[in-house]
């Protein structure tokens, strides 16, 4: 109660001086909360003269050591934009981004403050190239850069581990266009192909050729940039099931479609196979990629058969000849198949059911 009476008198005190003289002495002890006040209102006292430089930086500075750092801030920036010239203004330059460093928050919250500070030692670094605080600066901003690097990895890893894999490719790309000396990047560019390849899992049959083909195109730069990595094997591993899911996606793609689209798709198939099947090595995918091109020349058969009995009087002709075509590709191909008997009953019914709506 004593510190506030005393301060309120020197408030309301006539005598310039003294308020000065007072304030000065709290600012010196570190009773910044006594003399912000008695500063505020000599500024107010003495606005447009140069003694008001003096007043104004005490102000800035009372203020930061008092704690609050969001007000010092936007004084320190103020000032240096009113008394560019003063010789105070560098040391205010500085002393604005040490008010946002003091605001910035452990690198799991919100990094506003960080970013803020990395741009006002920044604006520091380019008004006063020759300053003995060059180097102080400089190291900051890698301390706190060093902060948003790990934030942001943190970030795309938790994506990824959430299995939101299209946003953590994304994030992991952005990471190092962001922070290209990052650490680990050779770690960073085998998640992202990681994260294309999951992300093509996850897809539905339709979207999948052209999202894994996102992750051939990733996972051969990765290889061109890392020719000899401790990564190779996952990444030819991804790889080679990526060829082979193309081959599977086109095939379940095909069967979930309606039937004019089924066959457009089932009909380029054998080309398909044909632009993945010399990347296969594993046994087991070479096998189950022959079997998705066999089912896929039978499932032409069964297609155009349905057609025919799902279509108009006058279409009928043509969808039973495409399944007696589809047949004579297939048992050429299969002799062997155990899908020839089934193929061969619709190909029999085809042939009466063209010649009648054939007339003959």
């Amino acid at each position: 109660m004593a510190s506030c009476t005393s301060t309120e008198k020197i408030l309301k005190s006539s005598d310039s001086n003294l308020k000065y003289t007072k304030a000065m002495e709290w600012y010196n002890k570190g009773q910044y909360f006594k003399a912000i006040p008695v500063f505020e209102e000599l500024m107010g006292l003495f606005k447009g003269e140069k003694s008001t430089e003096e007043l104004y930086y005490y102000y800035c500075m009372a203020n930061y050591k008092q704690g609050s750092y969001l007000m010092a801030a936007y004084h320190f920036k103020n000032y240096t934009v009113k008394h560019p010239y003063s010789k105070y203004a560098e040391e205010a330059s500085f002393m604005h981004a040490e008010s946002y460093k003091k605001q910035t928050l452990v690198y799991s919250l919100d990094q506003t403050e960080t970013v803020n500070a990395i741009e006002a030692y920044q604006t520091f670094i380019n008004a006063y190239s020759e300053s003995e605080r060059l180097s102080e600066a400089n190291e900051n901003i890698e301390i706190l850069r060093a902060r948003l690097e790990k934030k942001a990895l943190k970030a795309a890893d938790l994506y990824f581990n959430t299995k939101n894999y299209r946003a953590a490719a994304v994030s992991y790309k952005n990471l190092l266009l962001d922070y290209p000396d990052i650490e680990g990047v050779k770690e960073i560019q085998f998640n992202i192909v990681k994260s294309y390849s999951k992300y093509a899992d996850q897809s539905i049959s339709s979207k999948q050729q052209e999202r894994y083909e996102q992750a051939i195109k990733t996972a051969k730069n990765f290889k061109h940039r890392y020719p000899k990595n401790e990564y190779l094997e996952d990444i030819s591993k991804l790889n080679e099931e990526a060829h082979y899911n193309i081959i599977k996606a086109n095939y379940n793609s095909a069967m979930s479609s309606v039937f004019l689209l089924r066959m457009k798709i089932l009909t380029d198939m054998p080309d398909i196979y044909a632009n993945n099947f010399s990347k296969l090595t594993d046994e087991k995918l070479i096998v189950k990629a022959n079997n998705f091109l066999e089912k896929s020349y039978f499932q032409k058969i069964k297609t155009s058969y349905a057609q025919g009995q799902d279509s108009d009087v006058k279409d009928k002709a043509l969808y039973y000849k495409h399944c007696i075509e589809a047949y004579n590709v297939f048992s050429t191909k299969y002799a062997e198949s155990k899908y020839l008997n089934e193929a061969k009953r619709m190909f029999l019914a085809s042939d009466k059911k063209y010649k009648k709506y054939s007339n003959g």
